[in-house]
């Protein structure tokens, strides 16, 4: 009789909270959304990314509007999920273009402008003129692509050097343990060109002319986000990044 007594307790006390949970909550409108949620993939993004690419005025044959986009994907999503620092730079590299091209950007996003334009050199086994082939394997001597935040500067053995993180299991994670970093080169520079054809190679990092090298360094450290691009298709497809599902308030990209 007890045991009925109790039962019937805990079904009136269970019937009793679902009406009340019903009865008391406020009521839920189809059409209200005070902090509308958008994707990556959605059509309001690819309009913000567009309006940023031609605000930017990337001169004819240097940036294209795909990498960009690319690139501006990833540094939203690293964004949202609050993982840069320094979010104020994106720094994007488009491996596709000829060496002896200025395929480095640095875009500053608190004042929409291009900020720095350089060459930059690929790994030595990546190809000789062109980019082609990539690793993340230690004494490859190849470039890795992918998403990168920047760490600390330091000095070592090629100057003033800034660490860089790789954040892509597949493709640039081992980037820090082998030693990847930006660095200042003398095969990085239009002099060397003339002299000798083309810009020399490293052993995978993305090196930079020595002029310009201690400015990038501390305008880059502290956190921000690098892209390195090249159309593999087997990157394209298989970068957790550039295929993440992520739905944040349009507010975010103001």
């Amino acid at each position: 009789m007890r045991r009925a007594a109790r039962l019937f307790s805990w079904v009136f006390l269970l019937t009793f909270c679902l009406i009340s949970t019903t009865a008391f909550s406020p009521p839920i409108e189809d059409n209200a959304n005070p902090k509308r949620l958008i994707s990556l993939d959605s059509d309001e993004f690819s309009r913000y990314s567009s309006l940023i690419y031609h605000h930017l005025h990337f001169e004819k044959d240097t940036l294209d509007y795909e990498v960009f986009h690319k690139a501006l994907k990833g540094y939203t999503f690293l964004r949202a999920t609050d993982q840069l620092q320094n979010d104020r730079y994106i720094s994007i590299i488009d491996f596709t273009k000829y060496c002896n091209s200025k395929r480095l950007w640095v875009i500053d996003f608190k004042e929409k402008k291009i900020v720095f334009n350089e060459l930059v050199a690929h790994g030595r086994r990546s190809g000789s003129s062109f980019a082609n082939t990539f690793s993340n394997q230690h004494r490859s001597n190849k470039s890795s692509l992918g998403f990168y935040i920047t760490g600390g500067s330091y000095h070592g053995r090629n100057g003033l050097s800034l660490k860089l993180n790789g954040i892509e299991r597949r493709f640039n994670s081992n980037a820090f343990s082998r030693g990847i970093v930006m660095h200042g080169a003398n095969y990085v520079s239009q002099y060397f060109v003339d002299r000798e054809e083309r810009i020399g190679r490293s052993f995978g990092c993305p090196a930079v002319d020595s002029r310009v090298n201690s400015v990038l360094v501390h305008t880059l450290k502290g956190g921000s986000c690098l892209f390195i691009y090249h159309s593999n298709d087997y990157y394209n497809s298989n970068s957790h990044l550039l295929n993440a599902e992520l739905y944040f308030p349009l507010d975010e990209l103001k």
